[in-house]
């Protein structure tokens, strides 16, 4: 039961709702478009902030609804990875979606989504950094870099230290999403939130 819930999990990560948003209410597919990726950003970009911020919170939803299932539906149990495994599967199923022939987002908001249930005020300072760093620079690619470069120290600080190999593999994952724009950021190409919002 428990790695079905795991495939379950993967699945609910899966669901492209950037796509799915964008082609509904602008008829525009963000994989086609802009930077060509279907998240958060892409979409605030090509149909309005609006629309970025109901792409948002579904993709938060969608990592976080299987994982607080997870936890729940089996406290009973004595599966410490559970959480864990649940929360990578969300993730990934995100980035490599099987209803978009396994591509996808860059699993920023996704990633957020699954860390909700399992230590909320170290991911909430994490959060905290890299809206600082999206507001002083710009880049929305630096901050989502912060967030999951500072949480694995937050966790540490706040005596979370068991999550923290889930919060590494996450952050070399998304370091591995973010390659293209890390190379923008050292060439000083990257698009700025600020400059190409409309």
């Amino acid at each position: 039961m428990e790695i079905l819930w795991v495939i379950i999990s993967f699945f609910c990560g899966s669901i492209p709702f950037a796509v799915v948003i964008a082609k509904t209410f602008k008829g525009i597919d963000p994989r086609k478009e802009g930077s060509k990726n279907p998240g958060t950003t892409n979409v605030a970009r090509l149909c309005g902030f609006p629309y970025g911020v109901m792409t948002l919170v579904c993709d938060i939803l969608k990592g976080t609804i299987p994982v607080f299932l997870s936890t729940y539906l089996f406290k009973q149990t004595a599966c410490e990875w559970l959480p864990s495994a649940c929360a990578f599967a969300a993730f990934m199923g995100h980035i490599k979606s099987p209803f978009l022939g396994f591509h996808g987002g860059k699993g920023v908001a996704t990633g957020i989504g699954v860390l909700i249930p399992l230590a909320f005020p170290p991911l909430l300072t994490a959060v905290v950094f890299c809206v600082i760093v999206i507001a002083l620079t710009g880049y929305v690619s630096a901050g989502a870099l912060t967030l999951y470069t500072t949480l694995p120290f937050c966790y540490y600080f706040f005596d979370s230290s068991h999550w923290i190999p889930l919060s590494l593999v996450m952050l070399a994952t998304v370091v591995w999403t973010h390659r293209a724009n890390i190379k923008r950021l050292c060439k000083g190409e990257e698009k700025s939130w600020r400059k190409s919002k409309n």
